[in-house]
């Protein structure tokens, strides 16, 4: 990246001491009840509020910023999917938030061929347990292909590296030698991932099956929007899965790659994690819960974001927020493919529960759809201005806004000029410092290709200087 120092915020050295702590406290309506609430990283308390609200407070008074918050709930739900309801009435207008949830229980379906191709990051920035954990869930991945499947590996850093030519079939010699391979992987080097992209998205799979990509990475990367609009324009009949790796991955990238990929994101934090989200993401991988989803609203001017609904999979709701108008009445049908079959619902969106920040949430989304479009080649000015009109109506910071706080306190004397200084932040837990910000630059700048050419200019600038100062030399 050619700005990469500009991007890049400084980083505090571990052995000088924790720094920028953190306290929070959550109140959670999920909607329905529940049957498990956990924070994977942190000791939560949780303590029963009215209903079905519970408030959750860190077990600490705060803690270092050094790794992500996750807060993970499981809803009780039956065989069947289901639904929840949350509503708004705001300045005359209703909104509705609506969450499909898949069945505790997917039903088995018959297991087609696939070919899955596995992308993993072996960058200087996954050094240290980032890359043990990408190691392990690649090594687990590769033991839940079948006979029939059709796989390949690639690895990625300032180079991108295929273990085969093209697919091959999964059988126990090749899926032995592709362990082999992921074992001696070593992380080192920059952040290139588009040539890794183009290797697995590039082509056609054999016979037409679905092609499943699998991306392994902390997505630490400065050319997000490069890397999205390639997703959206190559994806094909592709899929792709994302795996973030680490204490503190780039979980905007990789939310918005699964997205643009028809995929889901899987974030694992913890070497304990690998065995159980990389089985969950397999389960999912073999058999959708619910395929080509499609809502209809029942009429009237409702708007409703996404405007494409993703499949439904094991252990991921759908999120819909709509815009229902000043008629809040009507009923929610969705349908899709589940295990080959037609499969339809229907629900009331004036009966859910009367919540507040509906109505921002609804402009986010849309927001976040709009700018998506100028991925796909949609007018600047156009987008611009939607966005606009968007943000000022709900009081929201977009690409295009942003919100101005005016201190009347002084605390600076008259005269005296203003300074800027650089706020460090904490290095994320289990990286190496060393691997990133060591003598030679190890993220998405070719660092040493820059001490080569430094090299190469001093070598040229000493030639001259000395053919000047050489017996009989002429200006």
């Amino acid at each position: 990246m050619p700005d990469a120092e500009r991007i890049t915020p400084p980083v505090r050295h571990p052995s000088e001491g924790p720094i920028n702590p953190v306290s929070l406290t959550v109140e959670l309506d999920a909607g329905f009840p529940l049957r498990r609430l956990v924070s994977p990283y942190h000791e939560i308390v949780t303590t029963p509020m009215a209903g079905m609200r519970r408030a959750i407070t860190l077990a600490s008074t705060a803690v270092p910023a050094d790794r992500d918050f996750e807060l993970a709930w499981a809803p009780d739900v039956g065989d069947e999917p289901a639904a929840a309801v949350f509503t708004q009435s705001h300045e005359g207008e209703h909104y509705a938030l609506v969450m499909l949830l898949p069945p505790a229980q997917a039903a088995a379906a018959a297991r087609l061929p696939r070919e899955t191709i596995f992308i993993v990051d072996t960058s200087g920035s996954m050094a240290g347990a980032s890359i043990q954990q990408a190691k392990a869930a690649l090594t687990q991945a590769l033991g839940g292909l079948a006979p029939q499947d059709r796989f390949n590996v690639i690895q990625f850093n300032s180079t991108t590296e295929q273990l085969f030519p093209a697919s091959v079939p999964a059988g126990p010699a090749e899926v032995e030698h592709a362990r082999k391979w992921v074992q001696a992987l070593r992380a080192n080097g920059g952040t290139e991932m588009l040539p890794a992209l183009r290797a697995a998205l590039e082509g056609d799979s054999e016979g037409g099956a679905v092609r499943q990509v699998v991306f392994i990475t902390d997505g630490l990367v400065g050319n997000e929007d490069q890397l999205f609009a390639y997703i959206i324009r190559q994806l094909g009949r592709s899929r792709l899965f994302t795996v973030g790796i680490g204490s503190a991955p780039n979980g905007h990238f990789m939310t918005k790659a699964a997205q643009f990929g028809r995929g889901t994101y899987t974030s694992i934090g913890s070497p304990t994690e690998v065995g159980e989200k990389m089985s969950a993401l397999f389960r999912k991988l073999e058999s959708p819960v619910l395929t080509d989803v499609a809502v209809s609203w029942g009429g009237g001017d409702v708007e409703a974001w996404p405007l494409h609904v993703p499949d439904l999979y094991a252990g991921e709701p759908v999120m819909l927020v709509a815009r229902l108008g000043a008629d809040p009445g009507g009923e929610l049908r969705v349908s899709g493919k589940r295990d080959g079959r037609d499969w339809d619902g229907a629900l009331r969106v004036d009966g859910g529960a009367e919540e507040t920040g509906i109505h921002k949430l609804w402009a986010r989304k849309k927001i976040s759809g709009l700018m998506d479009r100028l991925r796909e080649g949609a007018d600047r000015g156009e987008v611009r201005s939607a966005v606009l009109a968007v943000s000022l109506q709900h009081h929201l910071v977009s690409a295009y806004t942003s919100l101005v706080a005016v201190d009347v306190t002084p605390t600076r004397p008259e005269g005296t000029p203003g300074a800027t200084a650089n706020v460090p932040t904490a290095l994320s837990v289990g990286m190496v410092y060393e691997k990133i910000f060591g003598p030679l630059p190890q993220t998405a700048m070719p660092g040493p290709l820059y001490v080569l050419l430094g090299l190469a200019s001093l070598t040229l600038a000493l030639g001259l200087a000395l053919r000047a100062f050489a017996p009989g030399a002429r200006a």
